[in-house]
């Protein structure tokens, strides 16, 4: 898995076989992005509203930002896993959308994500 500055991966799989108990939370995706001094964490939920509340067709976008051990620490395999251990469920931000896709191609932001999945699912 690869992973570049200012640039969001999808690590989907590796949080799934991590913690398996995500899938029962309701999330769908997962995304990771290496910035100066944070690392920036995406979980997607199908289902749920900017209310946590049930909303069929709705997607939620949880967005956290995790402090770095210092400025220059490369984003590696080992740091993933222990974010995703480490993860208590905190937010920074969060966004709500009915087109997954489109929440997807916003986080993006024109530079790509790399090891996106082409679909839900996929």
């Amino acid at each position: 898995m690869k992973f570049e500055f200012a640039k969001y991966t999808e690590i989907t799989d590796l949080a799934f076989k991590v913690r398996p108990e995500y899938k029962g939370e309701g999330y769908i995706r997962f995304f990771i992005c290496p910035d100066v001094h944070t690392f920036w964490f995406i979980r997607l939920l199908k289902g749920v509203n900017e209310h946590y509340e049930t909303e069929e067709g709705s997607y939620l976008l949880e967005r956290n930002n995790i402090d770095k051990d210092f400025k220059g620490e490369k984003l590696t395999i080992a740091k993933v896993k222990e974010i995703i251990e480490n993860d208590c469920g905190d937010n920074w931000d969060f966004e709500q959308d009915f087109d997954l896709e489109e929440l997807i191609d916003n986080l993006d932001d024109g530079f790509g994500i790399l090891n996106r999945k082409e679909k839900e699912g996929a």
